[in-house]
């Protein structure tokens, strides 16, 4: 009896446009024919792909399912695969070179998810974690600092790409950043 290649290895073997093709149609994050489909295991290889070809075509596929899986419904972690599909866009940056308007180059996707993500005011969050005793801090206040830190690790790693330059408040919140929780 023949043992039978997972559906994720098999895919992940094929070339972009095939792969391509068997997405359309399908609906990412639910079951592929029936079956469970590891969807977080698909993005995160086919980042890793576009990392090691650096690969424009692979990451915008990477950072179309880490999208569709953010924004499914509760039960799933959307920061944990909003920071991974940041963290892939900013290694491309990086890497290849911002390029404004582009679907994956561009650095001002990362600064629109960190304006996203600060919910205080620089002055307030230098204000809080100010503070001398942080377990007098609600954990859901430390959990969105955190965030904001999550975002600004991000974007240090794309701060000569002009993106500091063209938005100059980020130079106080870098600052900040070791600060943070």
């Amino acid at each position: 009896m023949a043992t039978q290649t997972p559906l994720l290895q098999t895919v992940l073997s094929w070339p972009l446009p095939q792969v391509m093709a068997w997405l359309d149609g399908l609906s990412i994050g639910e079951p592929v024919g029936g079956e469970n489909f590891n969807w977080d295991g698909f993005a995160f290889t086919v980042a890793a792909r576009a990392k090691t070809e650096r690969s424009v075509p692979w990451a915008h596929l990477a950072l179309l399912v880490y999208g569709v899986l953010a924004e499914r419904p509760p039960g799933g972690d959307a920061h944990t695969f909003m920071l991974s599909a940041m963290s892939l866009r900013a290694w491309m940056i990086k890497e290849l070179g911002a390029r404004d308007g582009d679907a994956v180059l561009d650095p001002d996707t990362i600064f629109r998810w960190f304006q996203d993500l600060a919910v205080f005011p620089l002055e307030e969050a230098a204000r809080i974690v100010a503070t001398p005793d942080w377990r007098t801090i609600p954990i859901e206040t430390l959990l969105k600092l955190r965030y904001i830190k999550s975002a600004l690790n991000t974007l240090s790693h794309i701060s000569d790409s002009g993106v500091v330059q063209k938005h100059p408040e980020l130079a106080e919140w870098l600052q900040l950043r070791s600060r943070l929780p």
